[in-house]
């Protein structure tokens, strides 16, 4: 036996080699193969080849979940690189209580973070997760209602230069359309991004450069002195489910604008019955449906409501977050009655004249806007 091994050796080292030899290169065709398949395959296999290449940034892929619940209309796809992070993530929710609790978070959250282009009915949130909202006309049936909308927020952990948001862009207005195939929607697909268009996250002008524009009416408002002089971010948007008007106090040198004072915000659709927008005051934005959509006036809050084009539209206007107005100089102590009531009167304002202008705008009817006495 001794001597058969000695014979043989030469040839099961030759052996052992040629089998680790095959191994490595099993192993390492494998992963490009793996790759590959998860490209073409993953999301039901309609990710957009060339924009998943670009927001993907070179990473190889490992790994992809999807799941599917078409009574529920709860659709979810998450494809990660070969070290565990998300590549792209796609969750959608036609109603119930899993889009209740994300339209919760999406409005505690102040979007938009921006709005985006042409026309599309979403906005991009601070953590750039992408959200559009598009009719399902083909579910408009109880509990939804004829203008019901989904909620289809797409999102990849890669996606920062402007060519990759672009792709993100166009990959999830690819998605949400597949989507709104997926669930029976119908209706008309959403538009393809122009080349290069991304999220925007609006203009800052000097206030009195405000004049004319969505937030026009914190140009010609009477507000805090504070932001007499200040800037105002114009963040709305044609098509916009959410716009944002946000009044900031005047700069200083080592700051190009101050802190925010007031917001004005446009809210187009059914959201959740109970959402609390950041900087609200302690009651919820009545932004469900039924005889909650009616007007509304504290001195935290001041609420308007109308309709677009057969959808509910609301309007509000609140003290921006850690912001509480006061009159005069001693701003120390709980506010009196005068100055509620002060601070009443200018959100009845500032909503009455945001709102009459979007309603201008938007070819709106039927303004119910808060009293001012």
């Amino acid at each position: 036996m001794e001597n058969w091994a000695r014979r043989h050796r030469r040839w099961l080292w030759a052996s052992v080699c040629a089998l680790a030899v095959v191994t490595v290169v099993g192993f390492a065709v494998r992963a490009p193969v793996k790759d590959w398949w998860l490209a073409r395959e993953a999301c039901g296999g309609v990710l957009p080849g060339a924009d998943l290449e670009a927001v993907r940034s070179g990473v190889r892929l490992g790994a992809e979940e999807e799941s599917f619940d078409e009574e529920r209309g709860r659709y979810r796809c998450v494809l990660e690189s070969d070290r565990g992070q998300v590549v792209v993530a796609v969750d959608t929710y036609l109603g119930g209580a899993d889009r209740d609790r994300q339209m919760r978070s999406i409005g505690s959250s102040s979007p938009p973070y921006a709005v985006l282009p042409g026309g599309l009915p979403g906005f991009e949130d601070a953590n750039s997760l992408v959200y559009l909202m598009p009719e399902c006309p083909g579910r408009a049936k109880e509990p939804y209602g004829k203008h019901h909308r989904l909620l289809v927020g797409s999102w990849t952990y890669f996606a920062h230069s402007p060519a990759e948001k672009a792709a993100m862009l166009r990959l999830a207005v690819r998605m949400t359309n597949e989507m709104t195939k997926k669930l029976g929607c119908g209706g008309e697909p959403l538009p393809a991004p122009d080349e290069g268009a991304v999220p925007d996250r609006g203009m800052y002008v000097p206030r009195a450069q405000a004049k004319g524009t969505a937030c026009n009416a914190l140009a010609a408002a009477r507000v805090p002195e504070e932001g007499a002089d200040g800037q105002v971010r114009v963040a709305v948007a044609d098509g916009g489910v959410v716009g944002r008007c946000t009044l900031y106090g005047a700069g200083t040198a080592s700051a190009e604008r101050g802190r925010p004072l007031v917001e004005l915000t446009s809210w187009r659709g059914e959201w959740a019955g109970d959402m609390r927008e950041m900087g609200s005051g302690p009651a919820p934005l009545p932004l469900g449906p039924g005889a909650s959509r009616k007007p509304a006036l504290s001195e935290h809050r001041a609420w308007a409501v109308a309709e677009c084009g057969g959808e509910n539209v609301g309007f509000a206007a609140h003290w921006a977050e850690d912001y509480h107005h006061r009159a005069g100089p001693d701003r120390s102590g709980p506010a009196t009655e005068a100055e509620r009531q002060e601070q009443r009167v200018l959100l009845a304002e500032y909503v009455t004249a945001f709102a009459k202008d979007q309603v201008e705008r938007g070819n709106c009817k039927g303004l119910q806007v808060p009293p001012t006495a």
